[in-house]
């Protein structure tokens, strides 16, 4: 467009050279059309479009595209020379950025559609949408911007594989809200027992009458109700952030974790970062149903946003579950310090072979191996 600006430019200006040193009807007539036209021109790109409407919706969707319509309409009696749109698709969760230029002329009071195919690559939470419109005059010299509406959500699956997890005994509880009497909790009508204190206890729960006769801080340890047997974590690290094949296979095993643990029949609840606050986002799965909604939160964050599992908080591990599983990267920071009582597995990308000491295991998985590296895990 600008480059018909420079020629409308030079054309209005050897026209009015040719006037002025050739003062006839010929040169000003062509000096009155070289001005005119492109001013009609603009005139008409002013009057059309005024009332035009762009929106974007959802059409239908197979396992291989996803495939959306670009709907315009005209209500105008002035036609529409040409209209370019620009549609934009991101996957929150990968950051991939994909961009369509849509073409497109509108008769007055007429409407026309566009079919569009949307290709995912990598499973996530994808967001569509018609981000700008252009509208142009006849001969491409203006422009003018019109707006659009719609945004579209989809989602895309990872790859979920049978994983036939092995159970421990000490997930062998199918009820929920069981105490344990050898996990630590929160119930002060429960007490299990008396210890040294340790750096990150809660201070309620330290015993003081005993404390001041022995001259150092003593806790008690509560019983704990466990309301899910299982808290199934997703901590992508920035690290693997700019793959987004690593990410596929940490999503691939996080969803198949969830779906074989609901097959087997326990009690279970699925955590990930809340890409708003930066905190912990907690829900209870009881049902598929669920469990795709969950995915519609989780396949939503931006792996390279901060996690909130960076370390695990104590008080998560002590006061519901009884086996903390974690899919990620790297081992959060002061694993050891949850271990006690509470069963506790690492599932990390990137790393090779597995390592186990008491209530702790850690299982590496890589990207093309992860199915047949974690079939049969211990949890």
């Amino acid at each position: 467009m600008l480059i018909r600006r420079i020629v409308c430019c030079i054309l209005i200006a050897a026209a009015a050279i040719l006037y002025f040193f050739s003062n006839e009807t010929v040169t000003l007539a062509l000096l009155i059309v070289t001005v005119i036209v492109p001013a009609a021109s603009l005139g008409l790109l002013r009057l059309s479009g005024r009332n035009i409407s762009i929106g974007l919706r959802g059409r239908e969707q197979t396992a291989e595209k996803h495939t959306f319509t670009l709907t315009m309409n005209n209500p105008d009696i002035i036609p529409v020379a040409a209209a370019d749109i620009e549609v934009r698709c991101s996957n929150k969760r990968t950051g991939e950025l994909d961009s369509y230029r849509i073409s497109r002329s509108l008769p007055p009071r007429g409407n026309c559609e566009t079919v569009l195919d949307v290709v995912p690559g990598h499973a996530g939470r994808y967001e569509i949408s018609a981000v700008s419109a252009e509208l142009a005059d006849p001969l491409g010299i203006w422009s003018k911007t019109a707006e659009c509406s719609g945004t579209e959500h989809f989602t895309v699956m990872p790859d979920i594989f049978d994983i036939r997890l092995s159970y421990t005994s000490s997930a062998a509880m199918l009820e929920s809200d069981i105490y344990r009497e050898h996990t630590r909790g929160n119930d002060p009508g429960d007490i299990t027992g008396i210890r040294e204190y340790v750096p990150g206890d809660p201070v309620r729960n330290i015993h003081w009458k005993l404390s001041e006769k022995t001259d150092k801080l003593l806790v008690k340890e509560l019983g704990n109700p466990v309301t899910d047997q299982f808290l199934v974590i997703l901590d992508t690290a920035p690290d693997i952030a700019q793959d987004p094949f690593a990410l596929d296979a940490a999503a691939s095993v996080y969803a198949s974790l969830i779906h074989s643990i609901l097959n087997d029949g326990y009690a279970l609840s699925a955590a990930w970062t809340d890409p708003l606050t930066g905190k912990a986002v907690i829900r209870r799965i009881q049902n598929e149903t669920e469990a795709s909604a969950a995915a519609d939160e989780y396949l939503a964050v931006p792996s390279s946003g901060p996690s909130a599992f960076g370390r695990i908080e104590r008080d998560i591990a002590e006061s519901r579950y009884a086996h903390i599983i974690v899919v990620g990267s790297r081992i959060p920071e002061g694993i050891e310090a949850i271990t006690n009582g509470c069963q506790v597995t690492l599932l990390m990308y990137g790393l090779e072979g597995s390592a186990s000491e008491t209530n702790l295991s850690i299982t590496g998985f890589r990207r093309g191996t992860y199915k047949t590296e974690l079939a049969g895990v211990e949890v």
